[in-house]
């Protein structure tokens, strides 16, 4: 063999091996401080989901008008707040890593935020404090959720890894779900003289256990993958912003799909909170009913990665989202009083949402990779915040159209409901939500970063951080 061909085969050698160098293997101890972070953020989250719209409107006593203007303002100012904020977590850098220092400092804050969200004030303006507390709210969730959920690309850079990490992570968020469907009402019962004051002392419950949980996190869990050679060399700036966002197709095709995902969900659990009180009289409790939505979606989580392992990511979202929809149509399609009917189609859903859930969370650690192929730049803060962002819109949207429907439709809040309203609210539980469904799959259809082609990048990305440490020797 001649000297060129012995140099040429040391370098894939040396290209191969540095390709997999921070393929890091999870262990069991940061696996399990990972999850639990889920489920302590998913027993404040999975509240304000199911309860908050419900709350505000026959417990707060807010009107649907006031409910939907509030949630409008909310994500406009977070359409300039979310990016803005995975931009500092850019700028920003720690001892302790990129992202941990973040979510450490900021629970608690966001832990009381929660509190008072769910607090009714007899001597302000109800309309002034749901305002300054959810907005407060919001502002605090984007501080935390970006830096937390971006730490998942930090950790490890092998797919697989990801998978298991992240398919955990949302396993216990599922478990965390169940715990605040199960929970609240019955906290707030035996806890409460009244309903105010009884969802305002189960969410100090909750609070606590969700600021445990990350700062929990913050200490076990470690931030290894390093950033690119260009974020060494120069600052980041302002205007990397919108190069990351246009030039990143498969994000933004992501981000249609966490729209279609988590609309879908917090559409189907804060109106849950109706059908029951409404269309079906109390025949089945609420706790009962939110375990519909939480307690099937946890089953296939675990099995996910196995199952994008045979299939690939990319078919294994798209699996997901059409087992919900046969259940939303399922759902949809059953004569009034068909309770064993509404729980079937309800279970389904929930079971198809927990394979695509965990598959999107999976997914959204490579599109950092991919931003920092066509950029330079490894922003993983900036990617990450547009998934925070569009559960904000999410929210917006399961927020606002029970409110706009029901002005429609003569809704009476804690009173007896015509057959437009009872139609309305089977609807916005069933056949809306697979609509919704539907439109994500078809945008989805579109997303091309495959497996092969996301190994690929990453040996592009080893060669150019081997030529930056060569050419600086």
């Amino acid at each position: 063999m001649s000297t060129l061909q012995e140099e040429s085969s040391c370098n894939m050698s040396t290209l191969q091996d540095e390709s997999k160098r921070y393929y890091v293997k999870i262990g069991m101890g940061e696996r399990l401080a990972y999850g639990f972070w889920g489920f302590g953020s998913d027993l404040v989250f999975q509240t304000i989901t199911i309860y908050l719209t419900f709350f505000y409107t026959d417990i707060f006593g807010i009107s649907p008008v006031q409910v939907t203007a509030l949630f409008l303002a909310a994500r406009v100012w977070d359409a300039i707040n979310d990016p803005l904020m995975g931009a500092i977590v850019e700028k920003c850098h720690f001892k302790r890593g990129k992202y941990i220092p973040w979510f450490v400092g900021l629970c608690i804050p966001y832990g009381i935020s929660t509190i008072l969200v769910f607090t009714t004030p007899e001597s302000i303006s109800k309309v002034a404090y749901a305002w300054f507390t959810y907005i407060l709210f919001g502002m605090l969730f984007t501080g935390i959720i970006i830096p937390v959920t971006s730490l998942s690309s930090s950790m490890t850079q092998d797919p697989i890894e990801r998978a298991k990490l992240n398919s955990f992570r949302m396993f216990c968020s599922g478990i965390g779900g169940v715990v605040c469907a199960v929970m609240v009402p019955k906290l707030s019962e035996l806890m409460g003289t009244s309903p105010q004051n009884g969802y305002q002392r189960a969410m100090i419950v909750l609070s606590a256990v969700m600021v445990i949980s990350f700062l929990v996190a913050g200490k076990v869990c470690k931030e290894r993958v390093p950033e690119s050679a260009h974020d060494k060399e120069e600052p980041f700036h302002w205007r990397d912003i919108g190069s990351q966002f246009t030039t990143n197709k498969p994000l933004l095709i992501l981000f249609v799909m966490y729209l279609a995902a988590y609309t879908y969900n917090i559409l189907v659990s804060s109106v849950g909170t109706y059908f029951v009180t409404y269309n079906i009289g109390g025949t089945i409790s609420m706790a009962d009913w939110s375990l519909l939505q939480t307690l099937p979606s946890i089953i296939p989580m675990l099995f996910v990665p196995a199952i994008a392992k045979k299939v690939g990511k990319k078919m294994t979202v798209i699996y997901g989202c059409l087992i919900s929809t046969i259940g939303m149509l399922l759902f949809f399609f059953m004569p009034d009083g068909a309770i064993v009917g509404f729980c079937m189609g309800k279970a389904l859903g929930s079971f198809g949402y927990g394979i695509t859930l965990a598959m999107i969370w999976s997914t959204l650690p490579d599109c950092v990779e991919y931003g920092e192929y066509v950029t330079g730049r490894r922003c993983g803060g900036l990617v990450f915040s547009l998934a925070s962002f569009s559960i904000k819109i999410s929210l917006t949207i399961a927020g606002i159209l029970p409110t706009i429907v029901f002005s429609f439709v003569d809704y009476v809040p804690n009173g007896v409901q015509n057959a437009a309203c009872l139609t309305a609210i089977k609807a916005m539980n069933s056949l809306i939500p697979a609509i919704v469904l539907i439109i994500g799959i078809l945008v989805f259809s579109r997303y091309s970063l495959t497996e092969q082609k996301f190994e690929s990048i990453v040996k592009e990305l080893t060669k150019r951080r081997l030529g930056a440490q060569s050419s600086s020797v």
